[in-house]
């Protein structure tokens, strides 16, 4: 083997890991933005206030919109 083909042979192993690492970034981004979704879920539905007429406060999603 030349050190041209061993030079080309550790850039494409080299490829092959960065690409390996981003699909696990990728991953713990998703995660990650799931915990902060339930986390910013939980944190609104321990702050509602009830109304003065004891009805259930409106449940709100992320952007506002009730469900």
């Amino acid at each position: 083997m030349t050190c041209s083909e061993r030079l080309l042979a550790a850039i494409e192993a080299q490829q092959v890991t960065i690409a390996e690492q981003g699909r696990h970034l990728a991953q713990q981004a998703e995660q990650i933005g799931l915990l902060v979704q339930s986390v910013a879920l939980l944190l609104g539905e321990e702050l509602g206030n009830p109304d003065a007429d004891g009805e259930e406060p409106r449940r709100l999603d992320l952007d506002g919109k009730p469900y």
